[in-house]
């Protein structure tokens, strides 16, 4: 082998080689300014697509935070209401604490109370007891029914006729009930109007007013017999019940000497400051007027005429005139007694003292 053959052999590089080079790193480059546009393009599109979704994202920033916004005002305002609520309760319980002390000190009041109340009921216990008022008042509203009869001074005389007429309203009826017995005769609507309004009389009297009843028939007998001479108030409560009593154990019967009665009144050994006459029309009977056995309406009046001449003077007379038919004369002659002795005429009706 030759040394030129040798050298050839060795040689590394050659235009080949270089050519092969050259085009290699030609690609490279072209490859890479290919690659820079594509990737410019790339980044533009990306950067737009981040910027549009960072727009909607601001935007999306703006309406959470006006919602945001919304919810601390209504955070606010639920705030202050609740502060409000709290405040109230406060002084809900305020309140609520001083009427509780008000409930406290009204029941220590009440306690005190029945204390004393239990106190008073021992006390009064202990105290004497006293009856009840025999006499009820019938119908206290009506108290000034009769005004007009005058009851003037201490002293009042109740003259009551008891005669048979006093059993009706009529002549008819009176003597028809003369046959029935003493219990029916006591219930006679009639009667028991006149004892009704003569209970009411007394009830209504002063305390401190004394009174004497007389009843008038053929005779004229005191209430309480043995004790004629008296006279009695409506604080006398066992007196009141024995006249009571009297009163409605008393049977009408017989005719009526009114001219007795008012002599009676005469000789009273203390006189009447008023006389209440309960009659029901003029006297059948008379001590001074003779008669041949009838008495007709002519007799009845001689009959008054002379009993009113009994009467002592300056006595008031008031005259509860109770109904009965058949006596024309009685209403005007017993006015004419009322004005000329300063007393009174009621003619009271049929549902009085009760109505």
């Amino acid at each position: 082998m030759s040394i030129a053959s040798k050298r050839r052999e060795t040689e590394v590089f050659s235009l080949a080689f270089l050519d092969c080079i050259c085009c290699g790193f030609g690609a490279v480059i072209l490859v890479f300014i290919l690659t820079i546009t594509q990737k410019t393009t790339v980044d533009t599109e990306n950067v737009a697509e981040v910027q549009a979704r960072v727009a909607r994202l601001d935007q999306d920033l703006k309406i959470s935070q006006s919602e945001v916004d919304r919810i601390a005002q209504a955070l606010a305002a639920a705030q202050v209401e609740v502060e409000d609520i709290n405040s109230k309760n406060n002084l809900d319980q305020l309140k609520l604490t001083d009427r509780q002390k008000e409930l406290l000190l009204l029941l220590q009041q009440t306690g005190m109370l029945k204390d004393a109340l239990s106190t008073l009921l021992g006390e009064k216990k202990k105290l004497p007891t006293e009856d009840n008022a025999p006499i009820p008042i019938p119908n206290v509203d009506r108290r000034q029914y009769l005004t007009g009869v005058k009851l003037r001074g201490d002293y009042i005389l109740f003259l009551v006729r008891v005669s048979g007429s006093m059993l009706g309203e009529t002549i008819d009826d009176a003597t028809a009930r003369l046959e029935d017995s003493d219990t029916k005769k006591r219930e006679a609507p009639k009667w028991q109007r006149t004892l009704h309004s003569l209970e009411w009389m007394i009830a209504t009297l002063d305390p401190h007013t004394h009174f004497q009843i007389q009843f008038f028939n053929e005779e004229t007998t005191p209430i309480l017999p043995t004790r004629a001479d008296e006279w009695f108030t409506t604080d006398d409560k066992q007196s009141l019940k024995e006249i009571i009593s009297k009163l409605h154990s008393v049977v009408p019967q017989g005719g009526a000497n009114l001219e007795r009665a008012f002599t009676t009144v005469r000789y009273m050994k203390h006189l009447p400051d008023s006389v209440v006459l309960f009659t029901d029309g003029l006297p059948t009977l008379s001590d001074s007027v003779p008669t041949d056995g009838a008495v007709d309406q002519p007799t009845r009046v001689k009959f008054y005429e002379v009993a009113v001449r009994q009467l002592p003077p300056r006595i008031p007379v008031s005259t509860i005139l109770m109904p009965l038919d058949g006596d024309p004369a009685a209403a005007a002659l017993y006015w004419e007694l009322a004005n000329a002795s300063k007393g009174a005429l009621v003619s009271p009706s049929k549902t009085w003292p009760e109505t």
